[in-house]
């Protein structure tokens, strides 16, 4: 028993350093939930799209996402996301109903496009950054989604900002690290032989 009140002390240490370094805003528009989060010069954004509404109902596939509004950055890889968007291709453009054909924001944003993949639950795509200076606090994403692999955009090219996720309160850490010293304390220790 005192081995697995150590390890779980333990485990609950190290997810509370997680929380402390990883950060992690969402945005849900027509039935779509996007999830940024970061730890380091990495940025994860998940599309939960399976539960599509309004005019994305009949959108099935994605061709192109922008972000920008993520501080500077001297370059980035997609090292990371579903299906054929692994082959797609990076422009500093903006994002535009016609995909990564509008002005440049050479340095402080990014458009990948290409290959249309389907839309489903769980869509993954991580960005590697190098170099500058990045800000991943409130990214803003634009997306296109497509009816089939053709080139018909689906209802409305998205563009917000994706908001941070409140802060656990200090009084939530507080709670948390008395639990656990509480648990500590309730560890046995072995009686001294005479």
């Amino acid at each position: 028993m005192k081995t697995t009140i150590r390890k779980t002390l333990l485990a609950s240490l190290l997810a509370l350093g997680a929380m402390a370094s990883a950060q992690a805003g969402t945005l849900e528009f027509q039935g779509v939930t996007f999830t940024s989060s970061w730890t380091g010069n990495v940025l994860t954004l998940e599309i939960d799209a399976a539960h599509r509404t309004g005019d994305w109902a009949g959108a099935t596939t994605i061709g192109a996402l922008q972000l920008k509004d993520i501080g500077s950055f001297d370059n980035v890889t997609l090292s990371s996301a579903p299906g054929g968007a692994a082959n797609w291709t990076l422009s500093s453009n903006e994002l535009n109903a016609n995909g990564c054909g509008g002005g440049a924001h050479v340095g402080s944003g990014l458009c990948f496009s290409g290959q249309h993949i389907a839309l489903s639950d769980d869509m993954v795509f991580k960005f590697t950054f190098g170099g500058g200076a990045t800000d991943f606090s409130s990214p803003h994403l634009k997306v296109n989604f497509f009816d089939g692999d053709g080139g018909r955009k689906v209802g409305s090219l998205l563009s917000e900002n994706i908001p941070l996720a409140p802060v656990p309160e200090p009084s939530t850490y507080a709670m948390l690290l008395g639990g656990l010293a509480l648990l500590g304390g309730m560890v046995k220790r072995p009686r001294a032989r005479k």
